[in-house]
């Protein structure tokens, strides 16, 4: 419903005639009668008068009660799960685009249409169109920590401000920013995942604390895994002890096998492990890092879009779920390791590599 429309139910509801409103608006009866046909609408003015005259509110007066604001905000959170799902950022940024132009001072839209600028930063693509949308992303997050009270957007922002400040592609890059929004947050031992550890102790809320823990612990290996094999080392002999010292972290922890959504980080170790042998001229360990790459991307690509337990023991209260994961890329992870081995690097192996049969 327009304005328009709005007008002439609250002109009926009061039993008024387009003269007697018009009269009390002090406007030609003209103005009211192209207001409610639609063909134009009041100025600023004109609409504060008419909501007071009607004394509803300007959310009334334009027909946006809360309940549809909620509507139609779930509607693009579902859209953002299923392009997030995809890897599809361009339609992700239009989505986001769409929603804080409707509703701009909803700092949700706000955050997330920086979530979808920041993404379109890693993809690729023009150096012109990704610094405007780092430059923009920022100025959203730099008002979001202005204007916004709310802590879990709060920190998004902070999140964002940290990985584009700190990103050294962009010309925008400055380590003191960095520094400076990343002593906003708070310290890893008062953050809410460990501290929810503690918040839970009564025996109604033992399974809770177990899953909060079990997702606590895996989370802390991804993180000390990645710091190993994302790591910088002066010899390819090092970066290849951090590789397979991260793989047994995780072989240990999830001992079974069923790594789930861990299974694209495992497949993150061995390309870092083939990219090693290769300038090594390793060709055995290249082609066998390759090839677990591609069966660690293969299963988390056919991973079910349900919820499923992990099954090791250690972490098997925690929970995972393909429905809800998200990337940057629209091509699978098996497309991404045949990506990866054509690289020049690995021509010395180039007729060796076969991925049909892994």
């Amino acid at each position: 419903m327009n304005i328009g429309s709005s007008i002439k139910k609250f002109r009926h509801q009061q039993d008024l005639t387009q003269e007697q409103l018009a009269e009390y608006l002090n406007v030609s009866v003209s103005a009211v009668s192209q207001w409610e046909s639609g063909k134009t609408i009041p100025d600023v003015s004109t609409i504060l008068a008419i909501a007071n005259y009607f004394d509803v509110t300007l959310d009334e007066l334009f027909d946006r009660t809360s309940k549809d604001k909620e509507k139609d905000l779930k509607k693009y959170d579902e859209l953002n799960m299923q392009y997030s799902n995809q890897g599809d950022i361009k339609n992700l940024l239009s989505l986001w685009r769409e929603a804080a132009q409707k509703y701009p001072g909803d700092f949700k839209c706000l955050i997330q249409l920086a979530y979808a600028l920041e993404a379109t930063v890693y993809c690729g693509g023009d150096s012109n169109e990704i610094a405007r949308n780092a430059k923009e992303s920022i100025a959203i997050c730099e008002r979001i920590l202005r204007d916004c009270n709310e802590n879990d957007t709060r920190n998004s922002a902070v999140q964002i401000l940290v990985h584009l400040y700190s990103y050294k592609d962009l010309a925008i890059a400055n380590e003191d920013s960095a520094v400076k929004y990343a002593m906003m947050a708070d310290s890893l031992f008062a953050c809410r995942e460990m501290l929810l550890e503690h918040a839970y102790f009564t025996e109604e809320s033992k399974e809770k604390k177990r899953e909060i823990k079990h997702l606590n612990m895996l989370n802390y290996m991804d993180l000390l895994t990645r710091n190993l094999y994302y790591g910088e080392y002066e010899k390819e002999e090092d970066k290849i002890d951090a590789c397979k010292t991260a793989l047994t972290l995780w072989e240990t922890l999830i001992y079974d096998g069923n790594y789930q959504f861990f299974h694209c980080r495992i497949q993150k170790i061995y390309q870092a492990l083939a990219m090693s042998y290769a300038k090594l001229q390793m060709s055995a360990e290249t082609i066998d890092a390759l090839k677990k790459a591609m069966y660690h991307a293969k299963h988390y690509d056919n991973l079910p879009k349900e919820e499923l337990h992990y099954t090791s023991t250690f972490v098997n209260a925690a929970t995972s779920d393909a429905s809800g994961f998200t990337k940057n890329y629209t091509f699978t992870n098996a497309d991404s390791v045949i990506r990866i081995s054509k690289l020049k690097i690995f021509d010395f192996v180039r007729d060796r590599l076969d991925f049909d049969n892994t």
